[in-house]
This record gives structure tokens, sequence and C-alpha cells, in this order.
């Protein structure tokens, strides 16, 4: 008797990342991360450009889950194509701008968007010290014990008040488990040398949860799961 998973299998494309042998996939994981973390820095570069355009949070939330839906159809009607690849890298451009945009609107209404930076970076830093032995976990529970010291001890220095400092560190840890765990995901999902595609996937993939509910959802239905008889 074969008993099914409470949760659908990810989804796999052939010749993915975890169908090759550990040293591929620890550079893969490597050169992703790496361009990741650029990704991020560049972001926040963007975002402290004083001529960058300022918009209301409403309207510039409204504008990039539209593009992310567009890039997430892209990768639907493309899926499994060598040219998903490079058509999602393509749009990098526009889609750190937006985010850009985005965090700088955030930052101006008082939220700590900044903070995630702490994360991204010692999560990679926790990539360059780990050398072959690279660990998922290990990379979330050290990076979150480091950026989180990081991120307390600036804001006492810098007399942020206690509701701040809290978004702060909340915020940071809900990046680094999201930025951790969408890795991990993405090595079923991408191929050796589409490095910067999983890096857009780390952006439009916050839409998978309306994507995976349903799924979720249809299997119990399929597979007779809570039901009592």
């Amino acid at each position: 008797m074969v008993v099914p998973n409470y949760v659908p299998e990810p989804i796999e494309i052939p010749d993915n990342v975890t169908e090759q042998p550990y040293l591929v996939r620890v550079k893969f994981i490597r050169r992703m991360q790496a361009y990741q973390v650029i990704s991020v820095a560049l972001v926040a570069a963007l975002a402290s450009i004083p001529q960058m355009p300022s918009i209301s949070l409403l309207v510039i939330s409204a504008i990039l889950l539209a593009f992310l839906i567009a890039l997430c159809l892209i990768r639907i009607s493309l899926r499994s194509t060598r040219n998903e690849a490079k058509v999602s890298a393509a749009w990098i451009p526009i889609l750190l701008v937006l985010i850009a945009i985005e965090m700088r609107s955030a930052y101006r209404v008082g939220f700590p968007a900044w903070s995630a930076l702490f994360g991204a970076g010692f999560a990679y830093i926790y990539t360059i010290l780990c050398g072959k032995d690279f660990s998922f976990v290990g990379q979330f529970v050290l990076s979150l014990i480091a950026s989180s010291v990081s991120l307390a001890a600036l804001s006492l220095a810098m007399g942020h008040e206690g509701v701040y400092a809290a978004i702060a560190l909340g915020w940071n840890a809900l990046f680094l488990t999201y930025f951790v765990y969408d890795g991990a995901s993405l090595l079923s999902r991408r191929r050796v040398g589409e490095e910067v595609a999983a890096v857009v996937d780390l952006y439009r993939d916050v839409l998978n949860f309306f994507g995976f509910v349903p799924r979720v959802v249809h299997h119990w239905h399929k597979h007779r799961i809570w039901q009592l008889r």
C-alpha cells in the first residue's frame, strides 16, 4: 500500500540540477547565490539614488505585481524549453528597477526594507566559507543568528524604537527564510547554466503560493486525503 504525501511533489524539469553530481550542484548554488546577492545589492544601490522616481507604495506595488504575473506567465508558457531561461533573464533589469522603487517607497513610509541586506549578506558569507560542505539548513540557521545579532546591535547603536527594530528583525528573518527555502527549491526547476534565470525566480516565486494552494487542494481530492473513507 502506497500512502501519498500530504502535499504534491515539487515541479521538476528534465536534466535539472538535483540530478547532477554533488560538486556540480554546489558550483551551481555558489554561482546562483552570487548572482542573487549582486541583484540585492543592485536593488539597494538603485533605491538609494536620489533621482529614483517617488511613486506611492500602492501604485508601485500594483505595477510590480502585474510585472511578476507577466513573468510567471512567460515561465508557464515556455516551461521546460531552453528559451525560457534566456527570455526570463532578459527581463531582470526592469525587474530590479521596479523592486528598487518598491523598496524606496516602502522605506519612505517607515518600513525597514534595508534590513534584508543583512540576511542576504550573511547567507552569502556562509556560502563562501563553507566550501564544498554546503547545507541550506546550516546556511539558514547561522545566517539568521549572525544577521539578527548584527541588526539588534545596530538598532541599539542607532537608537531605533523597539517596534521599528522588531519589524526590522522580523522582515530580515522572513526574507532569509524565503531566500534559503526558494534557493533550495529552485534546484529541481533549473538546469546548469540557468543561474541568472534562477535569480528571476527568486523574485517571482513569491506568487507561487497562489498556485500552490489550488495544487494542494486538488492533490487532497485526487488521493482522498483527510477523507474518512
